[in-house]
């Protein structure tokens, strides 16, 4: 009978270990030729080229002037915020309240003129969407070509002393691709960050930031 009990017990433990074990989670994972890889960073992978992709197109458009193409990628109720400054989402604004446009208003591509921000000297640039397109984010300060040559993905390819990157402080669940252009010197590097959100399973357009260096 002894041994008849200790069976028993023996066999209520393993099924109650088993059963601790059936509700507990355990990390999914997926496997590739070259082993085990994270749910998690496989996801990201996705991500990153799907954004990657999304960048070059709409970068592609701002250099047309195409804004009704634009429009299509961003966010119908966020819209799409231009900070003048890299700290995208604070709400004291360095340099100026930043401009946000709605889907209907960047498709019109009007005329209408907008105050972008300002610079150390407290100088105001104001102008249409188009020129500060062309003159701020495709070119630097108005004057310099910009030769974007380096891409990073939801991070910055440098990190300056300046205007902090905030946009993961404001926005925890954006994704964000970098263009840096390291220019001639170290003084003269500009970047310019596309933001996204997803809603609905789907990246939005939420934001264009620009990070440069002095003037």
């Amino acid at each position: 009978m002894k041994n008849i009990r200790g069976l028993l017990i023996l066999v209520l433990g393993l099924l109650m270990l088993y059963g601790c074990n059936e509700n507990k989670m355990e990390p999914v994972t997926i496997y590739s030729n070259n082993g085990k890889i994270s749910k998690d960073k496989e996801t990201e992978k996705e991500t990153e080229k799907e954004l990657l992709a999304l960048t070059e197109e709409i970068f592609s458009l701002l250099k047309e002037s195409n804004y009704e193409k634009i429009a299509e990628k961003v966010d119908p109720e966020h819209g799409v915020t231009f900070a003048f400054y890299a700290d995208f989402g604070n709400p004291e604004g360095y340099g100026g309240e930043y401009v946000n446009l709605t889907k209907q208003e960047i498709s019109k591509s009007n005329e209408t003129r907008y105050l972008w921000g300002a610079d150390e000297s407290d100088k105001e640039f104001e102008m249409s969407l188009d020129e500060y397109v062309h003159q701020f984010l495709l070119r630097s300060w108005g004057r310099r070509e910009v030769d974007y040559s380096i891409i990073t993905f939801n991070e910055p390819a440098e990190n300056f002393v300046g205007v902090f990157n905030t946009i993961h402080e404001y926005y925890p669940d954006a994704k964000y691709v970098e263009y840096y252009s390291p220019g001639e010197s170290e003084h003269l590097f500009q970047s310019l960050r596309f933001i996204y959100q997803k809603r609905d399973g789907k990246w939005y357009l939420i934001g264009i930031a620009r990070d440069v260096a002095s003037v």
